[in-house]
């Protein structure tokens, strides 16, 4: 007798990102959710590095460069705060921005 094969729907996930623009202050305060006036290049999440590429965020899988124009998604289903990046024409594919 074969198992009968089903089709699913994924189902749909309101998350939060930024597109990350070279910009490090305003990717400090979206990775930390702190707005302090000190900035630091490092934390447990990420670190930036020009010689590296830029923004490099650790994910579980380990680190991976965030190249200008890659989106970093905060996980939505995460308690610890994880981000990891993604590429842009990946992100227009799977997502679109609640109006």
């Amino acid at each position: 007798m074969k198992p009968e094969i089903k089709k699913y729907k994924k189902k749909p996930v309101e998350i939060e990102a930024l597109e990350w623009n070279n910009n490090p202050r305003q990717m400090y305060d979206f990775l930390t959710d702190k707005k302090d006036e000190y900035m630091q290049m490092f934390s447990e999440d990420f670190y930036y590095n020009n010689g590296e590429g830029g923004l490099i965020i650790k994910t579980s899988e380990g680190n991976m460069l965030c190249n200008i124009g890659d989106y970093v998604i905060k996980e939505p289903f995460d308690k610890d705060r994880k981000f990891y990046p993604c590429k842009p024409d990946i992100f227009k594919l799977t997502y679109e921005e609640e109006s």
